[in-house]
């Protein structure tokens, strides 16, 4: 079950989307057959509007815990995996990929993804987030905090697909690490 690209086109979305004010009951809807994104609800809010400063983004997934069930025959009930080693992502935010917010990040990672009930406000960040996969589904939940410069936030995501269940608990630092080169 590899999920990786997608956990990771979810949660730079997610640290890119996290740096302002803003509560937001809109549900943003991507698929990846078609390459739409449809937004319901308030207007989501943009990276600019977030004041999120342009700029080169350093991004850090620390995996803290993973659980599988479900596995065939002959292997261990309620496996844990090994830990990966932490993941590191730059990307560089220019101000015109600034203004056009998460949906155009998840319609360009081409991912089946409904975002809801996020909150961005007070230096805080709570989020929902549904995906399809080509074998099942996945579901997270994210809390942390944010700044104008960083993004820091916890994400516990349950995969299903078919028997085979697992649970995976991130951590995420996102930080604004200079000019883009």
């Amino acid at each position: 079950m590899r999920t990786t690209p997608l956990v990771l086109a979810a949660t730079a979305t997610l640290a890119l989307a996290a740096c302002g004010e803003k509560t937001s009951s809109t549900t943003i809807t991507t698929n990846s057959a078609t390459g739409t994104v449809t937004t319901t609800g308030d207007a989501p809010p943009t990276v600019a509007s977030l004041r999120m400063q342009p700029g080169k983004w350093e991004t850090t997934i620390t995996t803290l815990e993973t659980k599988t069930s479900g596995l065939p025959a002959g292997m261990p009930a309620g496996m844990t995996p090994p830990k990966p080693a932490p993941q590191t992502i730059t990307a560089c935010v220019t101000p015109e990929q600034a203004t056009k917010g998460p949906g155009e990040m998840l319609k360009n990672a081409k991912v089946d993804c409904t975002i809801k009930n996020s909150t961005f406000t007070g230096g805080r960040i709570a989020s929902e987030a549904s995906c399809k996969l080509p074998n099942g589904t996945m579901t997270m939940n994210t809390t942390g905090s944010y700044s104008p410069t960083e993004v820091t936030y916890d994400t516990e995501a349950a995969i299903s697909a078919g028997p085979v269940s697992s649970t995976t608990k991130t951590h995420t630092v996102s930080r604004r690490i200079g000019e883009c080169s």
